[in-house]
Parts: C-alpha cells; sequence; structure tokens
C-alpha cells in the first residue's frame, strides 16, 4: 500500500514537472486549458510534437488550444458534441474517443453523447454509427457511466405516445402557397403524420422538390425515409433541435456536403441557434476538416443571413 502511495506521489510529482516545462517553454494560458479540457491526454499530445518540431506544436497550440477552444461564441457542452460526431464521420476513432470525457466534463450527458452518434445514421450509414456507438459504450464502460445511458432509455415506441398532430399543427412554418398547403395534406394521408409533420416543422425551408421525385419513383422507399428519420431519430428529444441542427452542421461539414450543410444551416437558425453559433461550428470545423471547406461555408452562412435579415446578428 504505502509502496503504491508512493508511487502515485512520484508520477503526479514528474508530471507536474513536465506541465510546469511546457508552460514555461509555451505559455501558460494554452498548456492550462489543454489540461482543463484533456487531462488524460494532453501531455502526450504536446510532447510527442514537440520533440519533432517546436515551432509547429507552438503555433498549432497558440492557434487550438489558446486561440480557437477559448472562444465563448458556442458553450462548450454543444462544442464538443459536434466534434464527436465530426471525428465519427472522418472516421478518427482515437480522437472520437478521447473526445467523450472532455464532453462529460463539460456537462453534456452520456446519453446525450451517445444521441449524437446515433443521429449520425442519417449521414454515415448505420455501420459506421455502430463502430462509435461500441466505442463510446467502451469508453463510458471505463468511466464507470454505462448505467446512465442503459438506465435512461426511452421506451421502445420511442415520443410518439406524447405527440398530438393538433398540437405539432401549431409549429409549422406556415404554408407559402395553396399548393403547399395541399401537399402538406396529401403527404400526410399517404404516409402518416409522425414523420411528415417532423419534417414540415423542422425543414420545409427545404421545399418538396426531392419528396415530389421519390413520390413519383418509389413511395414504399419514401414511406420508409420519413418513418426512421422523421419518424424515429429527429423526434427523440434527447437533445434538443437547436443541438441537433448544429450537429448536422458539423457533420455536412466533416464530410463536405454542401446541399444538406446549408439546408442545416437554415434549420439551425429557424430552431433556436443564432448566426454567431453556427459560425463557432465552421470556425472550429477548421482544426479538423481544413480552410479551404470552412472558408466556402462562412461565405454560404453570409448569403443565408442576408436573406434572412439576420446579418447583422452575424456582424456583430
Amino acid at each position: 500500500m504505502t509502496r503504491n502511495i508512493n508511487d502515485e506521489q512520484a508520477s503526479a510529482r514528474i508530471d507536474a514537472e513536465r506541465i510546469e516545462r511546457l508552460k514555461q517553454k509555451y505559455g501558460a494560458a494554452a498548456i492550462e486549458n489543454g489540461m482543463r479540457l484533456r487531462p488524460y491526454d494532453f501531455l502526450e499530445e504536446v510532447e510527442w510534437r514537440d520533440r519533432i518540431d517546436q515551432h509547429y506544436t507552438r503555433a498549432w497550440l497558440d492557434f487550438t488550444y489558446g486561440g480557437l477552444f477559448t472562444r465563448k461564441a458556442l458553450d462548450e457542452r454543444t462544442r464538443l458534441l459536434v466534434s464527436i460526431a465530426q471525428f465519427l464521420c472522418l472516421g478518427e476513432m482515437e480522437e472520437f474517443g478521447r473526445q467523450i470525457p472532455s464532453a462529460l466534463a463539460a456537462g453534456a450527458t452520456p446519453r446525450e453523447v451517445l444521441e449524437v452518434i446515433l443521429q449520425a445514421t442519417v449521414y454515415v450509414g448505420y455501420i459506421k454509427a455502430g463502430r462509435g456507438a461500441r466505442l463510446c459504450i467502451k469508453v463510458l464502460e471505463g468511466l464507470g457511466r454505462l448505467n446512465e445511458v442503459t438506465g435512461a432509455q426511452l421506451p421502445l415506441d420511442g415520443r410518439a405516445p406524447e405527440r398530438s398532430l393538433d398540437r405539432e399543427r401549431r409549429s409549422w412554418p406556415a404554408a407559402k402557397s395553396a399548393e403547399e398547403t395541399a401537399l402538406r395534406e396529401q403527404l400526410l394521408e399517404k404516409y402518416g403524420w409522425h414523420g411528415v409533420s417532423t419534417r414540415i416543422r423542422t425543414q420545409s425551408h427545404q421545399g418538396y422538390e426531392s419528396i415530389k421525385s421519390w413520390n413519383r419513383i418509389d413511395p414504399d422507399y419514401l414511406k420508409l425515409w420519413f418513418d426512421f428519420i422523421y419518424g424515429e431519430l429527429y423526434p427523440r428529444g434527447i437533445i434538443d433541435d437547436r443541438t441537433r441542427l448544429l450537429v448536422m452542421v458539423g457533420i455536412c461539414l466533416a464530410v463536405n456536403e454542401p446541399v444538406q450543410l446549408e439546408n442545416h444551416m437554415r434549420g439551425a437558425l429557424l430552431l433556436g441557434a443564432t448566426p454567431r453559433e453556427v459560425l463557432e461550428v465552421i470556425v472550429h470545423s477548421t482544426a479538423y476538416v481544413g480552410m479551404p471547406t470552412t472558408v466556402l461555408t462562412v461565405r454560404m452562412l453570409e448569403r443565408i443571413a442576408k436573406e434572412e435579415n439576420r446579418l447583422a446578428e452575424l456582424t456583430q
């Protein structure tokens, strides 16, 4: 027992010396922020870079832990949930697993972390999402927090018993024409209201051309699509719509999908995110997907904000 205590004390002393050396070399602010966000592996992340290229290490620290990861326009919980989804979609599973404890420390629940992984099924398929879910389970087991997932499951039929078409109708954006009003009713009648209502409530700004196309060529698939995505996944309510849409913006950036990226930026603004919060997802994504994609996306966001008369919120 004494030897174990002595070993732990010696290890803590060595770590303190390592931290102090890095503070002296690279500045206290970035090192302290990194240790706060990544206490389990930050030293290793800095030291291997420091060993091979100290100039690059300083520039990297100043940009990330001393810069991007200190910004306050987006709360840390949401930022880390977005990054977890992005690393999953990028296939960066080592970094994906390391982000989970950071998200939990920032206030996300284990169930919320798992939820962004499950929601990613829509964008990268159930194979990748399943790989992420299994790794998430392993991390949560190691932290002794898996019971917070297994003990907080939705009922077998999800949120369906809690929902009401009459109540949801009141939250729909106004139809832009009599034709759109008629189409909504036709879709409700043909495909059921649970999926169609969610689509109208959250994504009517996308229009209906893709839906019309599927309705003509494969209505059977369209029924499956409505039921799975809009009837089951999107209304689960484990994360709020604002957070879910910001996560989707991050995912579309990660997989470089510009059409759905614009749709989800508009959706995020519709469902409670501010233009600055959407911008912050884009800015932070620079660290993970590079600058060419994010430069183009900022231009897209500026155009959207202008079209929706919210440009002043973006430039404040």
